[in-house]
């Protein structure tokens, strides 16, 4: 009772909160809005921008520096021109600059051209501030788009640039956009189809719009409406586009057949067909299918070090049907992860929002899942058995439901099954299933709190778990200078997510992290971020297992240079072994001309043997990323990662690992590709290489044809085969 108490007080305060948050917010909505007028003959969509249509437009010019110097006049003068008609949003943007010959674009495939000089839309078509598609285009015209979602608590996997979290460019989508560059400037004309969006079911509409222009080589962004490190919130800044007239509602169905073959060496050619629906049930609701669906991997994962690891690899999702909307199943723990559903005949998916609602469904039945089975101590910390397990079908069911809450807040539930069958039982045999209850904060104004709180319960052959709890707290406060946070979680032994992924279990782990940040704001140094962070896990026998701080500096300057170093110091028990250890990281990246980049990373200090019998050596591992650019349509991109363990510092080496990788994209036209994957790894003496050509005519109408070659290093030093693939792939997109 007294903790209900408490909560029921905590909610009070946090809505009287909201309320002042909510009210604040819509400074922007008010300040800076834009009723657009409707064009009655379209414009063409060339580059150019002759078009006098486009005078007729709502006209913007009030751009503001965001970096390197906040606030600031922009250095180059950027006009943008919004209209529409019933099915199409137009924006036009002339983009002068004083060097034309200094801009940074490259002919590349669509969602390539990072690094480049560009223009970037951010529409909020349910302007609930929360999320938005991005639609992104160079000065030669090439095509990015994505979604952008503010943040809701979950923990990121890598550091980076921006102080707010960028767009996941994984969403595609069909717009129509050309850019053409001269010796004002550039021009960007796009045209976004009111199909190619999901938005409220309503007569008139109001959306969130944010417009972004980059200028490479003077790590310059400029933005309207203007934005400011002194707000919480990327999308809370967004201006207000108005369409007050009738506008295609999206009604639309969209039918995609998809033909694949592969021949492995040896083998006859296996041809295959699928098919995947579409339907537009209303502007805010859609539903997706797929049979048979080609789940190949176009794209290879970049290779990892797996040797003496003591936590699973993370491997990011890439196939086209779990990556269509999948951020409406996030959540602060990551209990969709869509790599665990190995091999599906067929999928099913609804998504949509209404009236501040969001809905989420996902179904889908796989053919080669592994065995469930429950935590094992004597087994968590040995290496991963290579040997080749069993697999079965598996049917996996995820629902999710969000409540918005004032502005920037939400309420929601989830809820995944996996069903797996075993031999001479059904489908249901054994199962995982778990649900909770999760939400997302702000208050007064700079201040963000999440939490979820999970049961889970998991029958395999042998056993059944009674309902067991894991939750997470997560608090930070991010203002112009001062970043704080602090997290708690709990993830018992016996809590299984099978759909999900955790890297570890059994812990009650607490971190907490303080940062303070300069603004320099000048041409050599933007901004200086030191900052402390201090962790403290516990096991669920109270046994202290880890317990360290960690001294880090981070600096962002002249030509999207970046310079870090930190410094961890800290206990970490392994196999009942308590291990003391000191590490350094140091790094740096830059782009300092148009056709270089990279970034250079070394650690080094102890490390744990994870073995039965674990010891504390010294551990150095170096990584360098190097992206070449000879020509605006070829790149050439190496990757070079060396682990060394010894004994002792300057001992004998227990491992030497080293991985190269290369990637080789020639860009012939726009839609016309090679590419060219090396990589290899002298510590299993293996080499992978892949040839593709594809033929991007828009997202799901492709054709791709390559071949895969798997080589070995035996042991008279010549390279022998072990496996070539030839493999087709052509899908069609019709939208009706």
């Amino acid at each position: 009772m007294k903790s209900s108490r408490i909560l029921f007080l905590i909610l009070c305060l946090l809505s009287l909160n909201f309320s002042l948050s909510s009210a604040k917010s819509k400074g922007n909505e008010t300040l800076y809005h834009l009723s657009i007028p409707e064009f009655h003959t379209p414009p063409k969509i060339d580059g150019v921008l002759e078009n006098p249509l486009w005078e007729n437009g709502a006209v913007i010019e009030d751009f503001t520096q965001f970096e390197p110097q906040e606030g600031a006049a922009p250095s180059e003068k950027t006009r943008a021109y919004v209209g529409y008609d019933k099915e199409n949003l137009y924006i036009a943007l002339r983009c002068f600059d004083s060097n034309p010959k200094a801009i940074r674009a490259c002919l590349t495939q669509r969602d390539r051209s990072s690094g480049d000089d560009e223009v970037t839309v951010y529409l909020d078509t349910f302007n609930d501030r929360k999320r938005a598609f991005v639609f992104q285009v160079n000065p030669c015209g090439v095509q990015t788009d994505g979604v952008f979602s503010e943040g809701t608590g979950r923990r990121g996997r890598g550091g980076g640039g921006g102080w707010f979290e960028r767009f996941d460019r994984s969403w595609d989508t069909f717009f129509i956009a050309d850019a053409r560059m001269d010796g004002d400037g550039y021009a960007i004309e796009i045209a976004i189809p009111f199909k190619s969006l999901r938005f409220p079911n309503s007569p008139s509409q109001k959306w969130g719009l944010k417009i972004m222009r980059t200028i490479r080589r003077k790590s310059e962004e400029i933005y309207w409406p203007p934005h400011s490190r002194s707000v919480n919130g990327f999308l809370v800044q967004a201006g207000t586009l108005e369409i007050k007239g009738v506008i295609q509602k999206g009604k639309n169905v969209e039918i995609m057949p998809v033909f694949t073959g592969l021949q492995e060496s040896g083998h006859k050619f296996d041809p295959q067909g699928g098919l995947n629906f579409k339907w537009g049930i209303t502007s805010d609701v859609t539903f997706d299918s797929t049979y048979n669906p080609d789940f190949s991997q176009v794209e290879a994962d970049m290779p990892q070090i797996d040797v003496n690891q003591r936590y699973a690899l993370y491997y990011p999702e890439k196939r086209p049907f779990f990556l269509e909307g999948k951020d409406y199943f996030d959540s602060p723990f990551e209990l969709v992860y869509t790599r665990n559903v190995v091999d599906p005949q067929w999928g099913i998916k609804l998504t949509g929002k209404m009236r501040g609602t969001t809905i989420g469904f996902l179904s889908s039945l796989d053919r080669a899942s592994p065995a469930l089975e429950l935590y094992d101590e004597e087994e968590e910390d040995d290496e991963e058995d290579e040997s080749e397990e069993p697999t079965y079908r598996a049917l996996v069911n995820v629902f999710r439901l969000k409540r918005d809450l004032f502005s920037e807040s939400y309420i929601g539930i989830i809820a995944t099954d996996k069903e797996v069958e075993t031999p001479g039982s059904p489908l249901s045999a054994t199962y995982n299933r778990v649900a909770g209850v999760d939400g997302h904060f702000k208050f007064l104004d700079y201040n963000r709190f999440s939490f979820q709180a999970l049961g889970s319960v998991t029958k395999t052959v042998t056993q059944k778990t009674n309902l067991v709890p894991a939750y997470m707290l997560n608090f930070n406060h991010n203002s112009r200078h001062v970043q704080l946070s602090a997290e708690y979680l709990s993830i018992p032994p016996d809590f299984e997510a099978a759909l999900g992924f955790f890297r570890r279990q059994d812990i009650r782990f607490f971190n907490t992290r303080a940062s303070y940040v300069f603004l320099p704001q000048n041409e050599w140094i933007v901004s200086i971020r030191p900052s402390v962070e201090y962790r403290r896990i516990y096991d669920f026998s109270n046994t202290l297992t880890d317990d360290e701080y960690v001294v880090s500096f981070f600096l962002n300057g002249w030509r999207q240079t970046h310079c870090w170093a930190s410094f961890t110091s800290g206990l970490e028990r392994y196999n009942d072994v308590d291990f003391y250890q000191k590490q350094y990281r140091l790094g740096l990246g830059s782009e300092p001309f148009f056709w270089l980049s990279g970034d250079v990373r070394l650690n080094f200090g102890d490390g744990i043997y994870y073995d039965e019998n674990p010891y504390l050596g010294y551990k150095r591992s170096f990584e360098a990323a190097l992206n070449f650019k000879p020509l605006s349509n070829l790149k050439v991109s190496y990757n070079w990662e060396n682990n060394t363990f010894r004994r002792e510092k300057g001992g004998e080496n227990v491992y030497k690992i080293n991985i190269i990788s290369q990637r080789l994209n020639y860009q012939i036209s726009r839609p016309l590709s090679l590419r060219l994957i090396t990589d290899y790894n002298d510590y299993y003496h293996e080499i992978y290489l892949s040839f593709l050509l594809s033929y991007e005519y828009r997202p799901g109408t492709v054709f791709y044809i390559g071949i895969d070659d798997h080589q070995e290093k035996a042991e008279n030093g010549v390279f022998r085969g072990i496996g070539r693939y030839y493999f087709i792939k052509f899908s069609y997109w019709w939208r009706i």
